[in-house]
């Protein structure tokens, strides 16, 4: 076998490593959910953001929580979530719901979880240099457990996502292309906390 692949690879030496790849495909390595408790779960996204981003994006909180219900649903087997617009639809009618405990939030619509996405940076100009469309995601990210009231989050972490990845959005882009792909990149992101998913060996 070995001299196969070796006189394949000397009869075809302008395709490179190119050539190569078709017998030694990439490895990928299985990275474990942090959290895979939403399996078969009802779920509620809650969305809490700034004034001053709610000022300049005030629907982030059902768009971005929109994102992320497609991203979980997309990978996360049997998770069952409410419609962003029922919660947002809360949010603006109900103005005790900063206060109330996540928990009973969740209740409320009769979920067994609640993921609260904390916004601490949303912006699609580049902090650096306001004039250049890159969004930035920040969020403090909590999960409760909607059986155990007025207790701490059954788990935590933190998001944080930087669209494009490399440097400012091409000439020609739109804030509202990098708005949307910077929420999907987030969104992509912090499903992958809650599911075994493979990733590439480099």
């Amino acid at each position: 076998m070995f001299r196969t692949v070796l006189l394949v690879a000397m009869l075809t030496p302008t395709v490179g490593c190119r050539s190569l790849a078709l017998f030694w495909p990439e490895q990928t390595r299985t990275v474990p959910a942090e959290y895979p408790y939403l399996t078969d779960k009802s779920l509620v996204i809650l969305v809490r953001a700034p004034d001053e981003v709610l000022f300049e994006h005030p629907h982030v909180q059902w768009e971005l929580a929109d994102h992320v219900r497609v991203a979980l649903e997309g990978k996360v087997r049997g998770v069952s979530i409410v419609d962003p617009r029922k919660v947002f639809d809360v949010q603006r009618s109900d103005q005790t719901w900063q206060t109330q405990d996540p928990a009973r939030l969740g209740r409320q619509f009769q979920a067994e979880r609640l993921l609260e996405i904390d916004l601490l940076q949303y912006t699609t100009r580049d902090p650096d240099s306001p004039f250049l469309l890159r969004g930035h995601i920040l969020a403090a990210v909590r999960v409760y457990n909607t059986e155990y009231l007025d207790a701490q989050p059954a788990y935590r972490t933190e998001v944080r996502v930087v669209y494009p990845p490399d440097g400012p959005g091409r000439w020609g882009s739109d804030e509202r292309s990098i708005r949307a792909a910077t929420m999907d990149a987030f969104a992509e992101d912090l499903a992958g906390r809650f599911y075994d998913r493979k990733v590439v060996v480099k």
